[in-house]
Parts: C-alpha cells; structure tokens; sequence
C-alpha cells in the first residue's frame, strides 16, 4: 500500500462519518421527527454538509489524487477504480461553492417540511415559495457544474453519471410508443378490480406481514430494520445498518407489500455491497437506474409473478383469513396485476407506471429551460398526466404534491426509475437464461437463488464498473427496452387474451 493511498483512505473515513450522520437525519426526518424540528434539523443539516463538502474540497485531496495516478501500476484494482470515481466527485465538488452547498441543505430541510404540510392539506400556496427557492438554488448548481447541451444534464449526471438529456428523451420517446398500443388493447379489455383490493385490512397486521415477508426475501434483520414513513424509501446509514420504510393504509393492502417488496430490493443491494469498500468511492451503485433496477425486479419480475403471488397468497389468508378467504389463485394474480389509469405513480401497474415517469421527466426538463415556472406547476401537471395516462386530478394532493422528490431536490431523478425498469427486466431474463426456469422456486417463495445470483452479478461490485459497462457486463451486451416490452406483451397478453 503506498503512503499516499493510506493518507487517502485516512481521509475518507472522517468524511464518511459526516455522510453517515446525514444520512441519520435524514431518515429521521423522514420518518420519525415531529414537524416542529424542521428548522434546526434544516441548520444542522446545512452545518454537516457544509463540513462534508470543506473537507471532499481540500486541495490535499486533489494532491493526494494525482500522486495516485502516477503511481497507479502500483495498486490493484479496487484502488484503481477508487481514484477514478473519487477524481470524478472531487471535480464536481470543487465547482460548487460551499456557501450554495450550504444554502441548499436549508432550502432542502424548509421545503421537505412545507411538502409533508401541503399535502394533507392539498394546498400547494404551502410549498410554492420553498420550492421556487429550491429550484433557483439547482439552477445555479447546474451552472457551477457546467454543463454544454442542456442544463439538465447537470442533474442528470448526479443520479445516472456520463448519461445525458437527450438519450434519456429518445429511451422514453421509444418506450412511450410502444406502451401505447400495449396499454390500449389492455385497458380495452380489462374488467372491473376485484373487491378483495379496496377491503380494510388491519394496518398493525399488515406490517406484521411485511416484516415477515422481508425475511423471507433474505433481508438480514440484525443489519437492518423496517418502519413506516409518509412515502416509502430506504437509506444505508453506515456499515451494517441499512433502514427501509414502507406504509399501511386500510384498504391499500397491495400498496403495502408491493412498496416493500420495492423497498427490499433496494435494501439487499445495500447489504449486499462490501463492508470493506464502504469508506471507498467504490462503496455505493454505480447510478440509481441500476439500484432501481434491483427494487424494480423484486417487485415486478418475482413479486407479480403467478408463481409468487401463488406463494403469497395461502400466508396472506392466514392473518386475513375474512377478507381474502374466498379468493382464489387466479382472482389473486389478477387483482394484484390489475391495469388502470391511476394518478398515483406508486400505486401504478406496470403497464402505465413509466408514463408516470415520461411525464415527470417533461415537467423538469421545461423548468430547468426557464420554459415553465414553479407557480404554474399544478396546471401544467395536470395537463401532462392527460395527456400521458388519460385521467386528470382532481385534486393537487394526487397531482403535483404526490411526490417527495421534488422537495428534497431530487431533480434529475425521476428517469432513472424507468431507467431501472428496463434494466430490470433484462437481468431478469438474463437469470432465468443463466440459472433456468424460476417459476417452482418462486413458487415455494424459495429466492435465494436468484438473491446469490444478483449478489454475484450486481451487488458485491459496488462501483467498480460504470452503469453501462457493468450491465452489458451482466446481460452479455447492450441492454435496450426490448426485453421489457417483451416481457410486457407475454405477460398482459396472456392475462387478458389481448392481441399485442
């Protein structure tokens, strides 16, 4: 090991435990914290981020950085792949100044907390000034990182590094166009949802279910936890504590384990990254469209698969055995696969859940092209989700304040969960080419197989390879949208003998 590699790694220690602490707060404040700490938790916040991006800056760390390149025959691989992300981050870091990084942990903290106000009160005066103020923060973000094509791409690249504005916009310009006559011929035919969706079921046991369910899946307890939030999510605080919420409502019992099965899948990518690269660059995913990969597969490939949900269903009686008694496997299979124009993305099935996205992603692009202001958000909103899903709010609580995202400054995000889609079922079908036919396992609800395969495949390489080169890596070539509107076609045209 040379001197400058252990003075490095010295370094990036103390600034992991800063980014641990944040990551505390924020799921504290996502979860558990009363409303009336905003403020402070916003300020202390801001101080903690102030000191991570102090110390990421350091001019040492640029020294340190290019001694390393010129000693790179002498390190091996994970070292050199360290450097190249850390060299990456360090560039970015160095542009922003640390009084705007400042700035936006408060702007990030104020806005959060005007969200999870306005939108039980579906008032979205509540958030307008907070997130005028964010968005004008992210603009000048953007600017201090530079950026030659569009602005977005400045965003873009914090989620889904290297990939730009106009790739994502011919992804969802192809995969729109061949939704479209997919979800047609299936809407045309669907029936009514079953009843045994809008029963009440009893939240205490629902998350009784779920906590079950998890390990069954093989989330590890003893470095984990699951609790409930306003909107589900899951965060890696530091070395063997990775947390996951998920939510309970009465009579959304499907949302409820279809939130944690998606939480889980993120949550055993977490665990299944190296405890020893975790001080590393290389401790984290290469982009969120290959973590949402993960969280897509699970519930989707596997969760709403016939198999699964066969599995599912006989423990589900057991704890309500009034409600789901008199339903059967393919009444089951049907109503968890049920198809419809819903306003909610999380509750979306798969066939229209991307259209969600496509219409997401077209309302940041115009307000980073200053082309639509943050006051006229609400109409336009409703606007694009006509325009994408054919239904309009009637209400801003299910339109424009559904999300969290936007108040956490998390623009820029919103295409890497189509992004994960298709890479999710591309690795799937990948799998079943590599391990066989899934479906008796799933079955059983036996998924170690598939776990260990991820884990081999995705999990324990962390950041060692950039998003496109570990997923040509692990599908054996370019992924495209293809094997999801494959898998799509097979699927809903199977269920609904619809010609696709």
């Amino acid at each position: 090991m040379t001197s400058a590699w252990g003075e490095l790694v010295s370094r990036l220690e103390g600034i992991t435990d800063l980014v641990s602490a944040v990551k505390l707060f924020e799921w504290d404040q996502a979860s558990i914290m009363p409303a009336a700490g905003g403020p402070a938790r916003a300020r202390a916040s801001s101080t903690l981020e102030g000191l991570i991006h102090e110390r990421l800056t350091d001019p040492k760390i640029g020294d340190l950085l290019s001694r390393l390149e010129e000693e790179a025959d002498a390190l091996d691989e994970q070292q050199r792949a360290s450097v190249r992300v850390l060299k990456r981050d360090y560039e970015k870091a160095t542009k922003v100044p640390e009084e705007l990084v400042k700035a936006l942990a408060i702007a990030r903290g104020n806005a959060y907390q005007a969200w999870a106000q306005a939108r039980p009160a579906d008032d979205f005066s509540i958030l307008q000034p907070q997130l005028e103020t964010l968005i004008d923060l992210k603009k000048q973000e953007a600017d201090a990182l530079g950026w030659e094509g569009e602005r977005y791409d400045a965003l873009l690249d914090q989620f889904e590094p290297g990939m730009k504005t106009a790739e994502v916009q011919v992804m969802f310009d192809e995969l729109v166009d061949g939704l479209r006559p997919i979800v047609d011929a299936v809407l045309d035919a669907v029936d009514d949802p079953p009843a045994f969706l809008a029963r009440d079921y009893d939240e205490d046991k629902q998350m009784e279910f779920c906590r079950w369910l998890i390990k069954q899946l093989d989330f590890d307890l003893d470095r984990g936890r699951l609790d409930t939030s306003p909107h589900p999510f899951t965060i890696a605080i530091g070395i063997g504590d990775v947390r996951q919420t998920t939510r309970a409502e009465a009579n959304a019992l499907m949302t409820s384990i279809y939130a944690t099965i998606h939480e889980t899948g993120h949550a055993l990518y977490e665990q299944g990254i190296p405890d020893e690269t975790r001080d590393l660059p290389i401790g984290t995913c290469p982009s969120l469209g290959i973590h949402e990969s993960q969280s897509r597969m699970w519930e989707n490939q596997v969760g709403r698969s016939r198999a699964y949900t066969d599995f599912l269903l006989p423990h589900l009686k057991e704890r309500f055995p009034e409600e789901l008694g008199m339903v059967d496997l393919e009444e089951f299979y049907r109503g968890v696969n049920h198809p419809r124009r819903t306003l909610i993305r999380v509750t979306a099935d798969e066939l229209t859940y991307n259209l969600h996205v496509a219409l997401r992603f077209e309302l940041e692009i115009a307000m980073f092209r200053d082309e639509l202001d943050v006051a006229d958000l609400p109409d336009a909103w409703d606007a694009a989700m006509e325009k994408y899903v054919g239904i309009r709010p009637t209400d801003h609580a299910d339109g424009v304040l559904q999300d969290m995202h936007w108040s956490i400054s998390a623009l820029g995000y919103f295409p890497t969960y189509t992004l994960g889609t298709i890479y999710s079922a591309a690795f799937f079908a990948q799998a079943e080419k590599e391990l066989g036919d899934l479906s008796d396992e799933l079955r059983a609800g036996a998924t170690t197989r598939l776990f260990e395969w991820l884990r081999e495949k995705v999990h324990r390489h962390g950041y060692m390879y950039d998003a496109k080169d570990l997923a040509e890596q692990v599908v054996g070539g370019p992924v495209t949208a293809t094997a999801l509107l494959d898998y799509l076609r097979s699927k809903y045209g199977e269920l609904y003998s619809a010609s696709i």
